[in-house]
Order: structure tokens, then C-alpha cells, then sequence
């Protein structure tokens, strides 16, 4: 006997069939915004429900099979465990009768069949003649872990078969879980055309997380108002005056115990010449990291490139020149280390306060004093007055200890 491959126990169609439904049902949700209310939710009546007022308008069963040839026929497990749930939903009065069922699929609808007649409206969608083959299927066949399913269904008078079947919509055919993602761009059709795949990703982005926080924390629901707003924030960031800011980002924060892992930098060494704090050194740490992370995302995704970030850096550096110059003018050429000191932790305070966009639609605040801290890391600016001199006899004092 051949023993069994560890691959007999992959969750991997479990997990891509649940990552299908999820996709899926923001598709849904999207194309479905653009005519009613609702509030959409994964898991509770179906594996996606639309509600409105506390009543399903439609439930969808997703179905996504890893086989290229799959088929849909009048005895697919598929279908009679869906019709199963629906058929249970109805007894207990949770899905009533009018409420509009969807069963989605990869698999191909075979010509002739039940699934076929059960098509959205049309010359090929026939109520009565589906009804008919499912009750002759139900009748014949001898699958035993079909049987509850068969039973459920035979049980109906043949007017209730019917007008089960008359709110049931087999879609077949449709894009996996990879190329669905291609119908979720064409919804954006908003965004421009350039930067479509971003916007899916980033609505996604926040898409699995909002999912996820409904599945742990259930809150009744995701209503339609909070997807259509952001979507609006997605098209708002990507427009020419402005520019996506990342939320991980936006809440990062470097923990004191950190700080040591970034001692021998040289943003680092700048703000110790002027005696900064270790909350100064961590705000300073936590500035770099995200704009140095922001900024190589922004060019990632062909929303800025190295010339554009080269010009902001000349603003950048402009403005602290003004402001280093005063520095220096007010010091006068006697000034103690004391008063130099002083002078430098106040031009590190302007540098933690500057707001210079680098789009006018761009308002973190860490953009701006991030991108100071790059600048001061490449020692093209700095807060004490005599940082060039100061900061070279730091830094190789350290490369010497480093050797010795």
C-alpha cells in the first residue's frame, strides 16, 4: 500500500475558496452601491448576505473549485449542498421566501442542466423544466451524503419547489480568485487607468482587515456608506495634488527599548549633539522610518519618482538653510558650546514643527520631519551649528572604537 503524501491534509481550496468569497463579496458590495442601501455581512445567513433593515435582500454561496474542467450537472455536490442551506434558511423563516439566492461558481453550467435554467433572466432561464430535472436527480440518485439535501427538496409541495427556484440564480462560469481581481479595477472605473491595480490593492488592503474585525468583533454588519466612503478616500489620495498615505505607517510608533538598534546613525548622532531626550531620539526614529518606508512605497507604485522626491529634498533643504543661517547669524562667531547647544535643539524644533507638502493634498506631518531626518542622515543638513566638524569627529571615533 502507497503510503498518504502530507498533501492529503492542505487546507490550500479551503483557504483559496474563503479568500474567493471575501473578494467576492466586495465585488458585490460595489456594484451593488451604485443602486440600493445595505449592509453587507460574511458568515451569518449565507456566506455573504445583503441586508436592509434587519431583512436579507439576497444571499450568495460562493463556490470556487482549483479544476479547470469543473461542471456543474444535475447531481453536483455543490449545488445540492447550497440548496441544502437555502433549504434550511427557509424552514426556519431566516431567509424568507422573495429573498433573492445567488450561487457563484468557477465551474461551467453543463448545457441542459438544472444550474442552467437557472441562469439570470433570459430566453434559457426556465423555472419549471430546473424543478423538474432537480426532482428527478433527487429521486434517482443513490449518493448517501446527498441524501438530507434530496430529502429537504422532496419534501416541498412541486409549488414550493418552484417558488424556491424562482428566487435562485446560478452564475457559472465565473473569473477565479486571482482574476476577479481584474472585474474589481474595472469598478473603480473613477481612478485613473494608471493606477487602477493600486487602488484595488488598497481597498483590499482595508478590505480583509474590516472583514476580519466583523468575523472577531461582529457589529452587525458592514454598511454600505463605509465602503463607499472609502473608495472615495482611495480616489481622493490618488489624485494629482495628493498622494496615499499608508495607516500602518500613520500609527507606527518605535518603542524606547528600540533605540539602541539605531545608536550609530547619523540622524541619530544629530540629535544627540544638541542633548535631545530619548522621546526626541524615538519621535525622530519613528519620523525616518516612516517616510524613508512611505517614500520608497510612493515610488514603488509609480506615484513619485526619484526626480520628484529630489525637488522636495532641494525645498527641504532650502528652507533649512534660511533657518540655519539665522541660527548662525544670532550666535555670532564667540558662542559657547552652551548657547550653540540651545540653538541647535531649536532648529531641531523647527524641523519636528515644519509642514512642507510635498503635494498639496499631503497632510501626515511626519512626511515633512521624516524626510529632515533623511536629509540630516546624509549630513546635507543638521541642528547643531557645527555639525559637519562635530559629527565627523563622532562618527569616526566610533568607526575607530569599532577597529580597535
Amino acid at each position: 500500500m502507497i503510503p498518504p503524501s502530507i498533501s492529503t491534509f492542505s487546507a490550500a481550496p479551503s483557504m483559496v475558496g474563503y479568500l474567493y468569497q471575501v473578494r467576492l463579496a466586495l465585488l458585490w458590495a460595489i456594484r451593488r452601491s451604485r443602486t440600493s442601501d445595505f449592509v453587507v455581512s460574511l458568515e451569518t445567513l449565507d456566506d455573504v448576505s445583503f441586508e436592509v433593515g434587519g431583512e436579507p435582500l439576497a444571499v450568495l454561496q460562493a463556490k470556487h473549485s482549483l479544476k479547470a474542467a469543473a461542471n456543474l450537472t444535475d447531481l453536483s455536490a455543490e449545488l445540492w449542498k447550497t440548496l441544502r442551506v437555502w433549504l434550511v434558511g427557509l424552514a426556519s423563516g431566516e431567509i424568507p421566501v422573495g429573498t433573492a439566492r445567488f450561487l457563484i461558481t468557477t465551474a461551467a453550467a453543463t448545457p441542459g442542466s438544472a444550474c442552467a435554467a437557472l441562469g439570470i433572466e433570459g430566453r434559457d432561464r426556465d423555472v419549471a423544466e430546473a424543478a423538474k430535472r432537480l426532482k428527478h436527480a433527487a429521486t434517482s440518485s443513490t449518493n448517501s451524503e446527498l441524501k438530507p439535501a434530496f430529502e429537504a427538496y422532496l419534501a416541498l409541495e412541486e409549488a414550493e419547489r418552484e417558488s424556491l427556484l424562482a428566487q435562485v440564480y446560478v452564475i457559472p462560469s465565473q473569473p477565479d480568485a486571482v482574476e476577479i481581481a481584474e472585474q474589481l479595477q474595472s469598478e473603480l472605473y473613477h481612478v485613473s487607468l494608471n493606477h487602477q491595480a493600486l487602488s484595488v490593492q488598497m481597498l483590499e488592503g482595508w478590505w480583509f482587515k474590516r472583514v476580519l474585525n466583523e468575523l472577531v468583533h461582529p457589529e452587525g454588519g458592514i454598511p454600505r456608506a463605509e465602503i463607499d466612503a472609502q473608495i472615495s478616500d482611495i480616489q481622493e489620495s490618488l489624485k494629482p495634488d495628493a498622494l496615499p498615505i499608508d495607516e500602518e505607517l500613520d500609527a507606527l510608533m518605535v518603542a524606547l527599548e528600540q533605540l539602541p538598534e539605531f545608536a550609530d546613525r547619523p540622524f541619530y548622532k544629530q540629535v544627540e549633539l544638541v542633548s535631545g531626550s530619548h522621546l526626541r531620539i524615538r519621535n525622530a526614529i519613528t519620523s525616518y522610518l516612516q517616510a524613508f518606508r512611505q517614500r520608497s512605497a510612493w515610488t514603488r507604485h509609480d506615484l513619485l519618482f526619484d526626480a520628484d522626491l529630489d525637488k522636495y529634498d532641494k525645498r527641504l533643504q532650502a528652507e533649512w538653510e534660511l533657518q540655519y543661517g539665522q541660527v548662525c547669524d544670532e550666535l555670532g562667531p564667540d558662542a559657547t558650546d552652551a548657547a550653540m547647544t540651545k540653538a541647535g535643539r531649536a532648529l531641531l524644533k523647527w524641523a519636528e514643527d515644519a509642514h512642507i507638502s510635498i503635494r498639496s493634498g499631503v497632510n501626515a506631518p511626519w512626511v515633512c520631519r521624516g524626510s529632515l531626518h533623511m536629509l540630516a542622515e546624509d549630513m546635507r543638513v543638521g541642528w547643531h551649528p557645527q555639525f559637519e566638524t562635530r559629527l565627523k569627529a563622532v562618527l569616526d571615533a566610533a568607526t575607530q572604537g569599532n577597529t580597535a
